[in-house]
């Protein structure tokens, strides 16, 4: 029902997982874990899917905190104050015990952080918007600015599209290159007059800047049909519509 980062699974006090699209109530294109309450599936569907996913993790007794993601780098800090209204960002970071964060994705990037020393964790959506513009860094100085090391700092990128699914136009090449203090051109490949991205390459590239650890699963959203919901897959077979998959972390 969810993928873990073996590293992060090895921390004491904390729990996380990033799931896919089975084991939810959920028909049709949404079959059947969508947790994105902003998609046209039945909104006590979504509320049943996301407290299934709590369930799963074994975290009943844990506040879940979500986001209204607009591809930016806001960043949230959820305190024992907070409200648990979904906060227009694309990132969360908190040290409270009992809670627990979470984003969607449906091709682009997850990416949950943990400092167990520092007891500070964070979830971020990263498409290559908010990679390019900087949402790792904004994370990682949020985290800091809790309490956390970067050395301490460990990431992983869930299930996301991969470079062999995600085919790009020059426009989109050219706007890279112009956003980016990057050299791109690593992170594209050419192949039979087509250009393809890699985002969580990119994603890496950007954590190593900010002088954390990270790994990714390795998950292509795009070729695992069965498993994953995917917005470019469902695009290309003319769906309006799709289902997001939900990944979270919690401090216990």
């Amino acid at each position: 029902m969810f993928k873990q980062s073996e590293t992060l699974k090895n921390l004491y006090g904390i729990k996380h997982g990033f799931f896919g699209k089975s084991g939810g109530v959920s028909s049709g294109i949404y079959n059947s874990l969508n947790c994105g309450p902003a998609s046209l599936d039945s909104l006590d569907n979504v509320i049943e899917n996301r407290w299934r996913a709590i369930h799963a993790l074994g975290l009943q007794e844990t506040k879940l905190f979500g986001l209204k993601q607009i591809h930016s780098t806001t960043v949230h800090v959820i305190t024992a104050k907070s409200s648990d209204d979904f906060h227009e960002g694309d990132a969360l970071v908190t040290k409270v015990k009992g809670f627990a964060l979470s984003v969607l994705g449906a091709d682009c990037s997850p990416v949950l952080f943990a400092d167990r020393k520092a007891g500070v964790i964070a979830a971020a959506h990263s498409g290559w918007k908010g990679a390019v513009n900087g949402i790792i860094e904004s994370v990682v100085t949020a985290m800091c600015e809790q309490g956390a090391s970067r050395e301490n700092i460990h990431a992983c990128i869930g299930p996301t599209i991969h470079q062999e699914s995600y085919e790009v136009r020059n426009d989109f090449i050219q706007q890279l290159e112009s956003l980016s203090d990057f050299d791109t051109s690593k992170f594209i490949k050419h192949k039979a007059g087509k250009s393809y991205f890699d985002l969580p390459t990119y994603i890496l590239a950007q954590c190593d800047r900010s002088e954390i650890k990270a790994e990714s699963l390795g998950i292509d959203t795009y070729t695992g049909e069965e498993e994953y919901f995917s917005f470019r897959r469902n695009t290309h077979a003319d769906e309006k519509e799709y289902g997001r998959q939900i990944s979270i972390i919690a401090l216990r």
